[in-house]
């Protein structure tokens, strides 16, 4: 593995941090187009190419937390959305989309009905 001579320099071994995935994507294909679907948030996307399913699933990841965080006495008192709130303030307190991917685990897999 190569290391940046910044890091040899100060004779430290380099080390990646690894979050415990707060969320799970299910990317799957289905007859030519790609489903991404966040179980915990119960959002789906379906686009032509896995990545695109995959950043538009981010994205609505992304406007879900900010709808529910505007209107979040509701949210909160909603039977079916309640238990949303503790992936709401993580994903809120993301301050990038590569924050925010720390916290996802991406599933592959295939359609079945």
């Amino acid at each position: 593995m190569a290391i940046s001579k910044m890091t040899r320099r100060r004779g430290k071994e380099p080390k990646i941090m690894v979050a415990e995935p707060l969320l799970t994507v299910l990317l799957a294909k289905d007859n030519g187009h790609y489903c991404a679907k966040c179980p915990e948030l119960d959002l789906v996307t379906e686009l032509p190419t896995a990545a695109a399913a995959l950043e538009d699933l981010i994205e609505a990841i992304r406007d879900y937390a900010k709808e529910y965080l505007r209107d979040r006495d509701r949210y909160a008192t909603s039977p079916n959305r309640a238990h949303h709130l503790p992936y709401i303030e993580a994903i809120a307190a993301c301050k990038t989309d590569w924050e925010l991917r720390t916290l996802i685990e991406i599933k592959h897999g295939l359609v079945h009905v």
